[in-house]
């Protein structure tokens, strides 16, 4: 359907059928074909297993969760805390690095550290320097461990996270596993609703696309990834001290951990390891979160063009991703300055801004949750072509902006508390039973 439709809107509605314009078509067809395979990809995932014998090596391999903390809800960190201590395959160590908050942990700090329990917890505190260095004074607390799980302090993992996150590491070329985040909060508005939903599709489309093509998962999420504990070790100088023009660059942890990750080896996707971090309820907090992000994207998709196997799926991603966009800011510029010639292109692209995210929505049938009901579930993917025309609208010019202004590697957005849970207080770890509203 995608194809007839593309097929007739281009020759037929914006009439590019003389020979002289037979390159745009050529151009048309190599963006639509490069899609298309994603899409293709993303739905021949399959969830990595693993037989009797690689699941008893994989319980042998010591396991370090890593929490890096600043300025973080002490309820939602509870939250976060209380998930590691419930997982089917218990971490080794769980260690949270306070970095620099101000927010009160006391209360966090002395229910875990008295809690009994196989997994050791470790708590430490330090003048804020931002979370890469959080993180490695996490690696360094702990530098015998096989894994690091990373995640982020709002992000509080499904039961059988780790255990599903593990399997990947049956196969010694991977190096890194992605697992799939899913909003905590997805229902709070129409914002977390639209971005939590965005954001899966993403996950299940591109990033589904790019496992499956050998293990080239481009950007593994903050909210729940893993990675082989010599690799972390062998890249950590380079992850501490990485600059950009002489600038120190402190942002895009996550997506310099996977490029480490794909310079070494295969980086893949385990859409069964579910994480469900807390999304931005505000505009003020979501537009400074994208801000942060776009300068990191930045400063990261320059490195993977220049150091990432040319002959590798994720460098030719990268170079059409530059190209789509680019060229989509191009034609949008065009529009007003050409109209109404322009005006058949203005009626196809709205027609694909609702039904390519539709079409992309597909994959989210391979996902459920014990809250949502499917009316509801399907209610909200029907604002992802809503959440398409915000980022053409809005985060597009974030983008630009963020990539002018790339070397402000400080913070825009923690410097308080900035998203809480409502509900009944946070309970007593003792007998780990917690209703949260």
């Amino acid at each position: 359907m995608i194809v007839a439709g593309s097929v007739f809107l281009h020759r037929n509605t914006l009439g590019l059928v003389s020979p002289r314009e037979s390159w745009m078509l050529g151009v048309w067809a190599v963006s639509l074909g490069f899609v298309l395979s994603q899409l293709l990809l993303a739905w021949f995932q399959r969830p990595f297993t693993v037989t009797d014998a690689q699941r008893v090596k994989l319980d042998r391999l010591a396991v370090a969760a890593v929490v890096p903390c600043y300025n973080e809800d002490p309820a939602i960190l509870d939250r976060t805390i209380y998930a590691l201590f419930t997982q089917t395959r218990a971490p080794d160590w769980v260690i949270v690095v306070d970095d620099g908050s101000t927010a009160d942990y006391t209360d966090v700090r002395a229910r875990w550290q008295a809690h009994p329990s196989a997994t050791e917890f470790i708590w430490i505190r330090q003048e804020n320097q931002g979370k890469k260095h959080a993180q490695a004074a996490a690696f360094r607390a702990v530098p015998n461990a096989d894994i690091y799980a990373t995640m982020d302090s709002d992000s509080a993992l499904e039961q059988r996270a780790i255990e599903e996150g593990l399997k990947p590491f049956a196969n010694r070329e991977v190096t890194s596993v992605a697992g799939l985040e899913m909003a905590y909060n997805l229902t709070t508005n129409i914002l977390t609703r639209a971005m939590g939903l965005r954001s899966l599709a993403f996950q299940l489309f591109t990033m589904s696309a790019q496992s499956v093509a050998g293990g080239n998962v481009v950007i593994n999420p903050g909210a729940f990834s893993l990675y082989r504990g010599w690799l972390i070790h062998r890249c950590l100088p380079a992850y501490l001290e990485e600059k950009f023009f002489g600038i120190p660059v402190t942002l895009g942890d996550d997506t310099a951990l996977s490029m480490f990750s794909l310079l070494h080896g295969r980086a893949v996707h385990q859409p069964t390891a579910v994480s469900m971090p807390v999304y931005p309820e505000t505009l003020s907090h979501h537009l400074r979160q994208w801000t942060r992000w776009m300068r990191a994207s930045t400063i990261r998709t320059l490195w993977r063009m220049r150091y990432l196997r040319i002959r590798s799926y994720a460098w030719w991603f990268v170079v059409y991703q530059q190209y789509a966009f680019f060229a989509s800011a191009a034609v949008s510029l065009a529009v007003p300055f050409a109209w109404p010639a322009t005006r058949n292109l203005v009626f196809a692209s709205s027609l694909a801004l609702v039904a390519w995210p539709l079409a992309v929505a597909l994959r989210l049938v391979t996902v459920s949750r014990s809250d949502q009901r499917w009316p509801t579930w399907l209610a909200s993917a029907a604002l992802l072509p809503f959440a398409a025309l915000w980022y053409l609208l809005v985060l597009r010019q974030i983008r630009f902006y963020g990539m002018a202004t790339c070397h402000r590697q400080g913070w825009v957005t923690r410097k308080k508390v900035e998203v809480t849970l409502s509900g009944p207080p946070v309970p007593a770890a003792e007998g780990l039973v917690y209703e949260q509203g």
